[in-house]
């Protein structure tokens, strides 16, 4: 992700003669790019909620099997 950010930071840094300015920037430049990052927040957590889920749902099945053996 700090890849990603960075390489937005440059390529805004290096596109200063469309009528943007570094010390004037557009506020809806500014809103997509926080949309953006929160949006990749998101998908990072929803990402991690799956993967906790995928790995609760093993352990059920392993105890469940343990518990069926008994």
């Amino acid at each position: 992700m700090s890849t990603y950010q960075s390489q937005l930071d440059r390529g805004s840094q290096t596109q200063q003669g469309g009528g943007f300015r570094q010390d004037n920037p557009n506020p809806m430049v500014q809103a997509a790019q926080q949309g953006s990052v929160e949006a990749m927040e998101f998908q990072l957590w929803v990402s991690q909620q799956a993967t906790s889920l995928a790995k609760l749902k093993i352990f059920s099945s392993m105890a469940k099997n343990v518990n069926d053996q008994q």
